[in-house]
């Protein structure tokens, strides 16, 4: 997280890092709950779990974003939306359902609660962030709320945490530096330009097309198997996102026709 923060520094001196003090709280709100709870909740949890088992908790994700959604008056839910997320909830599961008979080396318990508080605070990011993307943009807030992350990483340090950096393979530091700036900066950046245009819903629903593609990737750069079930797997969740995404538009022009 500090290496994130670390690159975020820069640009966000470059744009002017002015925050007006009444959404202080607001971004401390997102930053340190919201992101950095997401963060720890996920890294833990599949520390913890088998995957079928992390995968399928993390389905959850965008069902608390609706509800969240739902609770703050951020948007009202339609039956498009529940049909779509429950779709793409059902290929998820059955997508990760063969690893439910692996075993963690973890705490599958305390996994568990950490993966289900690491989607809920990032349903707390999705939502309460809007309004801040709205006012200053989304690399303003994505480069901000990353920042924030990095006092309350201190808590988890030791005595080897410095060591472990300082001896880091080059292989290592090359995948560092994908992950902070394609998989953290830039990644973010475009999640906050999507949810700065679009319902939570429907951002929320596009958590369900990480797993394809992870599955894709790895077919592609680590030659990992990619059989029938994980195709149809695949498609079952791009379904139920189109479903949560364009059936609210259908929806809609047929009651404006009847």
């Amino acid at each position: 997280m500090w290496t994130n923060a670390l690159f975020a520094v820069l640009p966000l001196l470059f744009i002017g890092p002015r925050i007006e003090r009444q959404d202080i709280k607001t971004f401390l709100l997102v930053g340190m709950i919201g992101n950095f709870g997401y963060y720890i909740g996920s890294n833990f949890g599949f520390a913890n779990l088998s995957p079928g088992a992390g995968g399928m908790i993390y389905a959850t994700n965008p069902l608390m974003i609706a509800a969240l959604a739902i609770a703050v008056g951020a948007e009202s839910l339609s039956m498009a939306v529940i049909i779509g997320l429950l779709i793409s909830f059902a290929g998820t599961v059955y997508l990760f359902e063969d690893g439910l008979n692996s075993t963690a080396s973890g705490n599958p318990v305390f996994g568990g609660l950490m993966m289900l508080f690491g989607c809920a605070a990032w349903a707390v990011y999705v939502i309460f962030a809007k309004p801040l993307i709205k006012k200053y943009g989304p690399l303003k807030v994505t480069l901000v709320t990353t920042i924030l992350c990095a006092p309350p990483s201190l808590l988890f340090a030791n005595g080897q945490t410095l060591h472990t950096f300082l001896n880091l393979s080059h292989s290592a530091i090359f995948a560092l530096l994908i992950m902070c700036l394609i998989g953290t900066l830039l990644s973010v950046n475009l999640w906050n330009y999507a949810a700065g245009k679009l319902p939570p819903t429907s951002v929320g629903a596009s958590l369900y097309v990480i797993p394809p593609c992870i599955a894709l990737f790895g077919w592609l750069f680590l030659g990992e198997a990619t059989g029938a079930k994980t195709l149809l797997a695949g498609l079952i969740i791009l379904l139920g996102v189109a479903v949560a995404e364009f059936g609210k538009s259908f929806m809609l022009r047929a009651e404006e026709q009847a």
